[in-house]
């Protein structure tokens, strides 16, 4: 953070120099306007006004269980600090359980998920959230860190239960994967907020995030049908998948100390994966063979994240 003296402007003026890159981005000149807004110790500039996201208001009847969740993510993540949801009829559909559910326990279940979110009103047809914790814009770094590290835990207590045939552990995967999410969406919000300090690198991120969201869903949709499938897998099976967290751990480690070596390591990996499948691929049984295939994409999506990182050194 930068600090910037107050300069003296006339008899009752004081006036505060703006950074020439802040400047320079926006493509401000002379005789432009900055809107000028405050919010507690802060003064806020930018180039329009501000949108106002204190509250909203959603019918959500027609909404299933899963996207009804979906949708207070999305708000929550936006940046809106009260959210008001209605519904004509307090039940609806989850389509993967085949069950009905209430509007309201899809809510409490999604705002659980919600750092700083809490449900402050409920009645039959309606339920409001509000966010009551007053956010930091410095958050960004520290909960990003925290993201990537639940993503390696969850990745390696995937592979362990894989290993050891451990139910207890692939069931635990699933609640590892709320905990991971909180911290996705907080994320977003802070930068859906605030941005990034250099704004050009602030949809980089965004990306990047949003991604670790995929590589958890892709290894807690696993976890639940290597449940299902309830056997031991065979070695090779397990080399595969092991090679995949190593791709993770790669990532993580190229993230946070940039090194064109470790591109190469990733691409290495990669390749070695498929190749390991095509070689042993009469050897894996079919449930697994399935398994492995849908853990293959987490590769394609760390590949993409390579290209995103290389863009944010610059």
């Amino acid at each position: 953070m930068e600090q910037r003296k107050l300069i003296q402007h006339g008899p009752s003026s004081l006036t505060l120099s703006i950074p020439k890159k802040w400047l320079n981005e926006r493509k401000l000149k002379k005789g432009d306007s900055l809107f000028v807004e405050e919010e507690g110790s802060k003064i806020i500039l930018s180039t329009k006004e501000s949108v106002k996201l204190d509250r909203i208001s959603v019918d959500i009847s027609e909404l299933d269980r899963t996207s009804t969740m979906l949708y207070v993510q999305s708000l929550y993540r936006f940046g809106f600090n009260e959210m008001e949801f209605r519904f004509k009829n307090p039940i609806t559909f989850h389509y993967r359980t085949n069950q009905e559910v209430t509007f309201s326990s899809a809510i409490h279940k999604m705002v659980n998920r919600c750092i700083g979110a809490e449900v402050i009103e409920q009645s039959e047809n309606k339920v409001i959230v509000r966010y009551i914790t007053k956010e930091a814009e410095e958050d960004f770094r520290i909960v990003l860190r925290r993201a990537f590290l639940l993503l390696k835990e969850v990745s390696k207590t995937y592979l362990d239960g894989i290993h050891n045939n451990d139910r207890n552990l692939l069931t635990s995967v699933e609640e590892r994967d709320d905990n991971i999410n909180k911290f996705v969406s907080y994320s977003l919000r802070l930068l859906n907020k605030y941005g990034y300090p250099d704004v050009k690198k602030t949809s980089f991120y965004c990306h990047i995030i949003a991604s670790i969201d995929k590589v958890v869903d892709i290894i807690k949709y696993n976890a639940r049908d290597a449940l299902r499938y309830n056997k031991e897998f065979n070695k090779n099976s397990f080399e595969v998948l092991l090679r995949i967290n190593n791709s993770i751990l790669l990532y993580y480690d190229f993230f946070y100390e940039f090194d064109f070596k470790k591109v190469n390591e990733l691409s290495k990996n990669r390749d070695a994966v498929k190749m390991l499948i095509n070689k042993h691929i009469k050897k894996i049984p079919s449930a697994e063979l399935i398994n492995i295939n849908n853990m293959k994409q987490v590769l394609e999506i760390i590949l993409d994240l390579t290209d995103f990182r290389m863009g944010l050194e610059h």
